[in-house]
């Protein structure tokens, strides 16, 4: 699906954008309907280090309306500084469908080393919170598998833990 507008945001020149060019895409991306176009938005907030638009593509992730298509908005988070949003990484860890899931443990594994000893200690509350529900219901243990992913970062940031004392 491409159409005129996508093919207008793919050649805009990130470089030449104003900081008012980047708040008019933000106002855009926000009421955007179509996922190539919020998509592509997003990509330029990533190329252009727009961290205010961070809690804005965050909201887009967890709408659950756009649960099937919320990959490519994790992934154009990956180079902006997303630290103090930690947690809801850890939560996309615990909650998306693979692609987003894959994407957000990335991103904690990146920045996990930076986080402080609070914010670990509250993720590792959440995962192992995560990990019991999935072990009751008997989850799938495969390498893909919404389980390991929790128990891959459970033993990340416990392991960061461990060097940190």
């Amino acid at each position: 699906m491409k159409t005129e507008l996508y093919k207008a945001l793919k050649g805009i020149s990130v470089e030449s954008l104003s900081e008012e060019d980047k708040e008019e895409l933000l106002r855009f991306f926000v009421v955007a309907k179509t996922d190539v176009i919020r998509n592509q938005i997003a990509f330029i907030f990533s190329d252009a280090n727009f961290n205010k638009a961070i809690p804005f593509i965050i909201d887009k992730i967890n709408d659950k309306n756009l649960s099937h298509n919320n990959g490519s908005l994790v992934y154009a988070l990956e180079n902006l500084d997303v630290k103090e949003y930690f947690i809801d990484f850890i939560k996309m860890v615990c909650e998306m469908e693979y692609e987003p899931r894959y994407q957000a443990y990335e991103i904690v594994q990146k920045f996990a080393p930076t986080i402080s000893k609070e914010v670990r200690e509250k993720a590792l509350k959440l995962l192992e919170e995560r990990q019991m529900l999935l072990q009751a219901k008997s989850a799938d243990t495969e390498s893909d598998s919404p389980l390991n992913f929790v128990e891959q970062t459970i033993e990340l940031l416990q392991n960061l833990q461990q060097h940190s004392e």
